[in-house]
């Protein structure tokens, strides 16, 4: 792989997802358990799941009654606690909403959620296991070492990035 030389360059320093994770106020705690909010793997998989499910609190309060899980060990009872337990969790860029009242005949607002577009950038090449799949150099691949045919997979690899 050749890369245009005289390009910019990223330089390393700042902080990645996993140094903001090292960082925060649990970081002890996460050295004493992986699982950190929750007690054991077995936990972590099972909190997953339930909030994946997008059910209601009030269902998870019912499924947590369940004389079956009764016998096993959890650090929730309640579907308030796991949200508690989940809000611990590092997470990315955070939802926002705004209500917007458009001109016209229309009996009911419009509701509008959003991220902000730098924190998502941010969060994504910060991303530990994106970064090596992450490039913004001109680079050309080449099928051989005799550099005959070269291989255009994505936009930077292409003619137009190397001659800009």
């Amino acid at each position: 792989m050749d890369t245009y030389e005289g390009c910019s360059e990223a330089f390393p320093g700042g902080k990645t997802f996993m140094d903001t994770f090292r960082d925060d106020q649990y970081a002890n705690e996460r050295q004493q358990n992986l699982y950190f909010p929750f007690a054991l793997h077995k936990e972590w998989m099972f909190a997953s799941w339930l909030l994946c499910l997008g059910i209601s609190l009030t269902a998870i309060d019912s499924l947590l009654l369940l004389d079956s899980l009764q016998d096993i060990y959890l650090s929730f009872h309640a579907g308030k606690q796991l949200c508690a337990r989940a809000e611990v969790l590092p997470s990315g860029p955070t939802w926002l909403y705004e209500e917007l009242m458009p001109e016209g005949p229309i009996k009911n607002s419009v509701q509008l959620f959003y991220h902000r577009p730098i924190e998502c950038l941010q969060s994504l090449l910060s991303h530990p296991l994106l970064s090596q799949h992450i490039f913004f150099v001109p680079h050309k691949i080449w099928t051989s070492a005799a550099k005959i045919c070269c291989i255009y997979d994505e936009w930077l690899s292409g003619d137009r990035a190397w001659n800009i």
